[in-house]
């Protein structure tokens, strides 16, 4: 697949975006779990989406690794 420089540049960006979402899901939160006796479970808002994450820096990743085309 051949992309343009410009295309190149708007795929790093996306990348880093991605980057920046990661580290902030990436953290554990507490649910509390109500019963005769308050607990609270760990939670990781990351793990409802890693999937999706995958996926797309896969797809970024052979983007970029793409031959270029001159603009």
């Amino acid at each position: 697949m051949k992309i343009s420089n410009e295309v190149s540049v708007e795929l790093r960006k996306i990348k880093a975006a991605l980057d920046d979402m990661y580290d902030r899901l990436n953290v554990s939160l507490y649910k509390k779990n109500l019963s005769a006796k308050v607990s609270y479970s760990k939670v990781k808002p990351f793990d409802s989406v890693s999937e999706n994450f995958e996926y797309i820096s896969t797809i970024i990743r052979e983007l970029q690794n793409s031959e270029r085309v001159g603009d």
